[in-house]
């Protein structure tokens, strides 16, 4: 059974995580250190933080690490852009405040659950325009390790597309477009989505690369 997972140094939830998830399990988290089990179980992982950016960025890998299949949402006190890049380039699949509202919450976690990327406007307005403005206009080479249909997930997934719309635009199923794109992770030595965007718009990324890799 799958549950939705709050890990947060908190010793009561936000009522309104509870609002959106009357079944949810609390995971608490003092000074950074949990059990790691529970994860095991979780269909998305709401990982809490109050630290810089730097202090986020480092519990998103931690809880990759014990939970890779798992996708992690940031819940942060006080939402910013540069901890929103940081949780992100960290593995993070979806940022937002603490606070947000149980309707946006059950949103947000069909979203990432469906393999997609879940950031406020202004933090995805930021992340484009960094993109395009660091990228190459030329593709990355190392795209030509993919084949024609890994390479057009690889591009879909960096434009922010879920794996939901690519299986419906390329009319294949969500189970062959995780396949591909979990091929593209591994001839591409990339460990997430956000690496892969990051690859195709000629963005390097110097984050730690994990053992294992998820679609």
């Amino acid at each position: 059974m799958t549950r939705q997972i709050f890990v947060t140094a908190r010793p009561q939830p936000i009522p309104r995580w509870l609002e959106a998830f009357p079944d949810a399990v609390l995971l608490s988290d003092p000074g950074g250190q949990f059990n790691p089990a529970p994860l095991a179980d979780a269909a998305v992982i709401w990982l809490h933080v109050a630290g810089n950016h730097h202090a986020a960025a480092a519990s998103v890998r931690a809880v990759r690490a014990a939970a890779p299949h798992a996708p992690v949402v940031v819940l942060s006190n006080v939402p910013e852009d540069d901890q929103g890049l940081a949780v992100l380039a960290a593995g993070a699949s979806g940022y937002c405040s603490a606070l947000t509202l149980p309707s946006v919450l059950r949103q947000v976690a069909g979203v990432v659950e469906h393999g997609g990327l879940w950031v406020g406007p202004r933090l995805m307005q930021r992340l484009m325009q960094g993109l395009a403005t660091r990228g190459n206009a030329t593709p990355d080479v190392s795209l030509d390790l993919l084949s024609q249909r890994e390479r057009q997930v690889a591009v879909a997934v960096a434009r922010g597309s879920t794996n939901k719309e690519i299986a419906r635009a390329m009319n294949i199923t969500e189970r062959t477009v995780k396949a591909h794109l979990s091929a593209a992770f591994e001839k591409l030595g990339v460990r997430d989505r956000m690496q892969l965007a990051l690859l195709v718009n000629g963005v390097e990324d110097s984050t730690p690369t994990p053992l294992k890799k998820s679609a």
